[in-house]
């Protein structure tokens, strides 16, 4: 897959189905509309093209109320190849990009990437004010020479998955649903770097896993987890916050390998939220911390022998 930064500039030849967002979380509504008009495109024998935008339109537009990314957009990238994606332009939404029209945003992509076909979600809307509904496009289609499909509500057992009900899930920590309606369960990955190394002086070594700040974290706490790194997968148990019993002022995710002793210092891994145990909690002294550590990994153990 190739990814491309930039309002498009490239002038192809070979027609295009194109769909456009943010998809952060690449949950199972945005992966069920890739998959769907990449095999749509490729069986038209045309490129299959995604259009998205970094930073978050939110991260401008709703400042005050933007709680974070789900992923980092390297991951986003990975997820979106992985439903058969041929390219991605990545475009840097700043206010020039805020004050096009539907009709000018579509000129420039239609002129870029020679789109044919323009698939979109069942509430999509671009430009200025959100006023591309799919009725806007469609008439912008007839103009400009491409058609519109607009894809249903897709739903995840009873409910519609979006990266909002998926945010206000993790902050309650319902790791469970969160995991439901992405379809895979929610993943943290950065580099493991020093910490205060105070895990180890108690019998539980940590990995401190440093993670991009505008990166979502869920309800401080603890959780059973998986530990990934390369192909390998280890149980774990992982807490999220700011460790109160220690006057942490800035929140970690630090991760316990549960029954295996690893050197993981500079290496790049992810860890995989499986179940919600415990809030984020201050402990009298190092005796009581070490006896509830002790509760939480019998707790995250049976959790993921569950598996």
């Amino acid at each position: 897959m190739q990814i491309l930064t930039g309002l498009p500039h490239i002038h192809h030849t070979h027609p295009a189905v194109l769909t456009i967002g943010v998809f952060d979380g690449m949950h199972v509504g945005h992966r069920a509309l890739m998959i769907k008009f990449a095999t749509h495109a490729h069986q038209q024998s045309k490129r299959a093209v995604v259009v998205t935008f970094d930073p978050h339109p939110d991260e401008l537009l709703r400042p005050d109320t933007f709680k974070g990314l789900l992923q980092s957009p390297a991951q986003r990238y990975m997820d979106i190849a992985a439903c058969g994606i041929d390219e991605v332009y990545v475009v840097p939404f700043d206010e020039s990009i805020r004050q096009f029209s539907a009709y000018e945003f579509m000129s420039r992509i239609k002129a870029a990437t020679h789109l044919n076909e323009l698939w979109v979600g069942w509430d999509f809307a671009l430009g200025r004010g959100r006023e591309g509904t799919a009725e806007r496009l469609r008439e912008i289609g007839m103009e400009l020479d491409f058609s519109l499909t607009q894809i249903p509500q897709i739903h995840s057992g009873d409910t519609i998955p979006s990266a909002t009900r998926i945010r206000d899930a993790l902050k309650h920590g319902d790791v469970r649903t969160a995991n439901t309606l992405l379809g895979y369960r929610h993943r943290y990955a950065g580099i493991v770097v020093t910490g205060d190394k105070r895990g180890r002086t108690i019998g539980f070594p940590t990995a401190n896993i440093a993670i991009e700040s505008r990166i979502l974290l869920p309800a401080f706490g603890v959780y059973a987890t998986i530990l990934i790194v390369d192909t390998q997968r280890y149980p774990s148990i992982t807490n999220i916050g700011l460790r109160p019993t220690f006057a942490g002022i800035q929140p970690r995710i630090e991760t316990h390998v549960i029954g295996h002793t690893l050197d993981l210092y500079d290496s790049h891994v992810t860890i995989e939220l499986v179940s919600f145990i415990r809030p984020e909690q201050k402990f009298t002294g190092i005796d009581a911390l070490v006896h509830q550590i002790r509760a939480d990994v019998a707790v995250a153990t049976s959790h993921l022998s569950e598996l």
